[in-house]
C-alpha cells in the first residue's frame, strides 16, 4: 500500500510539474488556430480589395492559414517538450509530400493548374468560354475546377488541368452565350429559296435579335454532291426570351423544318 501511494504521489508530482507545459501547449495550439483564421481572413479581404479576384484572394488566404498553423503547431509541440517529434515532422514533410503528391497526382495537377490560372487569369466569372468541346458561362472558379453553365442549363465542372492543357476560347462579347447555330443539308437547286425561308422563319420569332450586327444568317458551309450544307446562325434576345435557350432553339428548328416541308423541299 505504501508503494502504491508512493508511486501515486510521484506520478501526481510529475503531472503537476508538467501541467504548466501542457496548459501552455494547449493554449498555444488554440491561439494558433484563431490567429490562423484571423490573419487568413484579413489577408483574403485585403487581396480581394487589391486584385478584385476571389480565386487569388482565397488562395493567398489558405496559404497564410497553412503557414501560421504549421508554425504554431511546431511551437506548441516544443512547449509540450515534444521538440524531437516536431523536428521529425518537419524532416518527414518532404517525404510525405512526395508520397501524397504521387498518390493524388490528378488532384495535385488540378490544384497546381488552379494556381497558374489564378495568376494568369485568362478568364473571369461571367465570361463565356469554350474548352474541350464544352462551352458556357463561367459561374465559379476554385483551385481544383471551373464551373460553367451550358446553354441547356446544365452545370458542368471542368478540371483546371484540362483548361490549362487544351485550347481555350474566350468570347470577348458575353452576348455570345446567346448565339445559336445549327446546320442542314438541302438540295443545291433549292438552296437560295430555302435560305430565305429559313431566315424569314427565324426572324418571325420575337425573341430573336434583329440588329445589324446580330441577325439571322445562312452561311454555305460545304458542298456534297447535289446537296449544300448550310450553317444557320442567330442570336436570342435575352430581354424577350422566356424559358431556356435550348427550348427556344428547338422551337425555331421545328418551325424551320415545318416550313421546308410545306414547300416540299427535302433536307437532312
Amino acid at each position: 500500500m505504501n508503494k502504491f501511494f508512493s508511486n501515486f504521489h510521484l506520478s501526481f508530482t510529475t503531472f503537476l510539474d508538467y501541467l504548466p507545459a501542457l496548459l501552455g501547449g494547449i493554449f498555444c495550439f488554440i491561439i494558433t488556430f484563431f490567429l490562423a483564421n484571423f490573419f487568413s481572413n484579413i489577408v483574403s479581404k485585403y487581396a480581394i480589395r487589391r486584385s478584385k479576384d476571389t480565386l487569388i484572394a482565397n488562395f493567398i488566404g489558405k496559404i497564410t492559414w497553412s503557414i501560421i498553423f504549421v508554425l504554431g503547431t511546431v511551437l506548441a509541440l516544443g512547449i509540450l517538450g515534444l521538440g524531437t517529434i516536431s523536428n521529425k515532422i518537419l524532416a518527414g514533410a518532404g517525404l510525405t509530400t512526395f508520397i501524397v503528391g504521387f498518390a493524388l497526382k490528378d488532384i495535385g495537377e488540378n490544384f497546381l493548374s488552379g494556381i497558374l490560372l489564378a495568376f494568369s487569369r485568362p478568364f473571369h466569372v461571367g465570361n463565356f468560354i469554350e474548352c474541350t468541346g464544352v462551352q458556357g458561362v463561367v459561374k465559379d472558379m476554385t483551385m481544383r475546377q471551373t464551373t460553367i453553365e451550358a446553354d441547356n442549363g446544365k452545370i458542368i465542372f471542368i478540371p483546371n488541368s484540362l483548361i490549362l492543357n487544351n485550347p481555350l476560347i474566350k468570347h470577348l462579347n458575353n452576348d455570345n452565350n446567346l448565339r445559336q447555330e445549327f446546320s442542314i443539308n438541302i438540295e443545291t437547286n433549292h438552296a437560295q429559296k430555302a435560305a430565305k425561308i429559313i431566315t424569314d422563319t427565324i426572324n418571325s420569332f420575337a425573341f430573336v435579335m434583329h440588329s445589324p450586327t446580330k441577325k439571322a444568317k445562312v452561311v454555305i458551309d460545304s458542298l456534297n454532291g447535289d446537296k449544300i450544307k448550310m450553317l444557320i446562325v442567330f442570336w436570342l434576345d435575352k430581354e424577350k426570351l422566356q424559358g431556356s435557350k435550348s427550348d427556344a432553339k428547338s422551337e425555331i428548328i421545328f418551325a424551320v423544318f415545318e416550313k421546308l416541308n410545306q414547300v416540299g423541299y427535302s433536307y437532312s
